[in-house]
């Protein structure tokens, strides 16, 4: 086919080729993936979400047993423990828990809420023992025995949207959906510290961090590029975005990459409004350097936070003013208002508005 060419053309019309070649493996649509560097053994796995909607999309949050980084081959040495919503299910979700050489045991388990369109909390509390799937507080699903025993390898947290080729499971897809998108609001992790954890399951977990998505935690989490057989996706880092405090994972075409919805504000189908303020459990707690604490109100607000001693003294005082959303998050360093490191010891926040206020105890340590 090269013959007669001169070394230049030959080069030239390799390299075409190759392009050809490699253009034609590529898969019909992209997705996205965010995943941890870091992999964690045993845990509470907590995230806030809405999941993207459309027969035979598929979003998720799971834990994975990275092992071919780990330079290993072969289905023996798998393990991964997933929450999946099917976009063509609009009141269940997917659990399941894979062991060695792909021993899978799915099952779906009915919500008390369409995922896709109101934002969820969803739990997963992986132990020796035990691995426990929640929705909010209500248990979902419960493994034990000798499946839950089988899954003791450290693995990294993960979330994805994809396109499986599976009808059976997943439905036909129709691509004239597209784009579609799956809503991170925040995602968390707690260690299994039994004896002295402050949540969770008997209090057998010690929350370690949370990410709000405000931004991308570049030490934290990386953007995947790949994909598998069954997959009919490839996962591009434009198809991760940031925007508005949330995490999104896009589904879209080639040439469409990246998340070109509306700009999110709170509403009906963004955001549900609770009803009353809450305030979320301080983490971590006890802490040393910092100490964050997440809450809902039923409007949009400037708040005041106030941090006494326990005898009542006040120690710091600030405004938080509004940023148009239900959901914010603060922080303290342990200072007072002069900025000095306070001693350590227990210590009272307060978030209050016009009409309402929430108190919660934290630990300094030093």
């Amino acid at each position: 086919m090269t013959t007669g060419m001169t070394p230049k053309i030959r080069f030239l019309t390799i390299c075409i080729l190759l392009l050809i070649s490699v253009a034609g493996h590529a898969k019909l649509y992209r997705g996205g993936e965010f995943r941890t560097f870091e992999s964690y053994l045993y845990g509470r796995f907590e995230v806030r979400m809405k999941s993207a909607a459309g027969h035979g999309v598929v979003s998720s949050f799971f834990t994975y047993r990275d092992y071919h980084a780990q330079g290993l081959s072969g289905t023996q040495h798998w393990n991964e423990i997933d929450l999946e919503w099917m976009g063509k299910l609009n009141n269940k979700v997917s659990t399941n828990v894979i062991i060695q050489n792909e021993w899978g045991d799915a099952s779906e388990v009915f919500l008390t809420v369409n995922p896709h369109l109101e934002f969820t909390t969803y739990v997963f509390e992986w132990t020796p023992d035990a691995i426990r799937w929640y929705e909010g507080d209500r248990l979902l699903r419960t493994v034990s025995g000798e499946r839950a025993d089988s899954v003791y390898h450290a693995q990294k947290l993960m979330m994805n949207i994809w396109q499986p080729s599976n009808t059976t499971w997943a439905g036909s897809f129709n691509p004239d959906i597209l784009p579609v998108y799956a809503f991170y609001d925040w995602a968390s992790y707690a260690a299994y510290d039994p004896g002295n954890g402050s949540t969770g399951t008997n209090n057998d977990f010690t929350p370690l961090w949370r990410d709000d998505f405000d931004f991308w935690v570049t030490s934290r989490w990386q953007k995947a590029t790949h994909t598998w057989d069954g997959n009919n996706v490839d996962f591009t880092p434009a198809n991760v975005v940031f925007n508005g405090g949330y995490l999104i994972l896009c589904m879209t075409t080639p040439s469409a990459l990246g998340y070109d919805g509306p700009a999110l504000s709170v509403d009906e189908n963004q955001y549900i409004n609770p009803t009353e303020f809450h305030l979320s459990p301080a983490y971590p707690n006890p802490f040393n350097g910092e100490v964050r604490l997440s809450f809902d109100t039923p409007e949009s607000i400037d708040l005041n936070i106030f941090i006494y001693d326990t005898s009542g003294n006040l120690k710091h005082q600030s405004i938080l003013p509004s940023n148009g959303r239900n959901y914010q998050t603060i922080s303290w360093d342990g200072r007072n208002q002069a900025g000095e490191l306070l001693a350590s010891g227990s210590y009272i926040i307060q978030v209050s508005s016009a009409n309402q206020k929430v108190s919660q105890k934290v630990i300094l340590l030093k």
